[in-house]
């Protein structure tokens, strides 16, 4: 792999993972996007149509990762490597979060997202610490879920992918859009990114050379971004499912080219993007109780404009705080990674 190209993959981590954290600002159920009330339609159109489709991109760039490596000539080192990047961390993370609903639920506070895990169902306990049927305690570690379910998908399929890719995606991207892998994969989108990714991998397809599209998917993408907020979409649609593809085919020339100006220098806080992700739900909870306990619900655009940047900034001090008392631990919850 060139040098250019593992320099926007690293951009492309910090990137990409910074607008996760602006997807997950919270939005307060009685809050109405449609308005323009708190910002709703920025909000919206921002958090919505923008940046949902990171995870999308991300995980393209996770399959690509894959199958350019040698993966399947070592099954066991690979399962082994991705139990500590993947599943450790996804599991550590989902337990402060499972005990803080279950404490909730104790004291009589029902979560309406979360079924009762004061009953001790094994179930209900697997869905909140592995997602096992749905989301995870820690909402945002779906991603590590999917993705550990994609890796283990791609051992078993990396012989006949390997030989015939374009037979094998297309039977990845039926497979996808009938929601034929049942819990295999809770986010289909995420199954047919991961391949696309093996796909272009396996065929060595110039990762670069969609770049001369930049000037034509971002604006469109700005578009159907609107259009797939304002018309309120439905998150299975087809149409989500081709919007987030138009993600990647903006936002990979993009960060191509800002990967060639001054802002390049910012791929030195990749270093954190992995902490971040797993820590932002945890810090965005946090500075929402503070700020409902300072602000009435009608002054909501101040956390809108400000918990982005805090949580982001909170997350680097935190790992850098983290890394000088408990590096074990930190090393450990991240996989080896910070």
């Amino acid at each position: 792999m060139s040098a250019e190209l593992r320099a926007r993959i690293e951009l492309s981590r910090i990137i990409l993972i910074a607008a996760i954290v602006f997807h997950h600002t919270r939005i307060p159920s009685e809050l109405n996007l449609y308005s323009w009330d708190n910002f709703g339609y920025l909000r919206g159109y921002i958090q919505i149509g923008l940046l949902k489709t990171a995870a999308s991109t991300l995980t393209i760039i996770s399959g690509y990762l894959c199958f350019w490596s040698g993966f399947d000539r070592e099954p066991m080192l690979f399962l082994r490597k991705k139990y500590m990047t993947l599943f450790v961390p996804m599991l550590l993370w989902n337990i402060p979060m499972a005990i803080l609903i279950l404490s909730f639920q104790r004291n009589g506070q029902y979560l309406e997202k979360y079924d009762d895990l004061t009953s001790g169902n094994i179930l209900k306990w697997s869905n909140a610490l592995l997602g096992l049927t749905e989301n995870p305690a820690n909402e945002p570690l779906h991603f590590l879920r999917n993705l550990i379910a994609c890796n283990l998908i791609a051992l078993c399929v990396a012989t006949p992918f390997r030989k015939c890719p374009f037979y094998s995606f297309a039977i990845i991207l039926i497979v996808g859009i009938f929601n034929l892998d049942w819990y295999l994969v809770i986010r289909n989108d995420i199954l047919v990114g991961f391949f696309l990714g093996a796909l272009i991998a396996s065929r060595r397809i110039d990762a670069t050379s969609i770049d001369f599209l930049l000037p034509i998917t971002v604006p469109i993408y700005l578009i159907s971004a609107f259009l797939i907020f304002y018309f309120n979409v439905g998150f299975e649609s087809l149409w989500w499912m081709g919007h987030r593809l138009l993600g990647f085919l903006a936002a990979w020339p993009l960060i191509g080219y800002l990967n060639k100006t001054a802002f390049r220098k910012i791929s030195k806080y990749s270093q954190f993007s992995f902490f971040m992700f797993l820590s932002h739900y945890y810090v965005e909870i946090m500075l929402f109780h503070l700020f409902s306990q300072i602000f009435y619900i009608d002054k909501f655009y101040i956390f809108f404009i400000l918990s982005g940047p805090l949580t982001i900034g909170t997350c680097i001090v935190m790992q850098l705080i983290a890394s000088r008392v408990t590096p074990s631990l930190l090393s450990i919850s991240t996989g080896g990674r910070a």
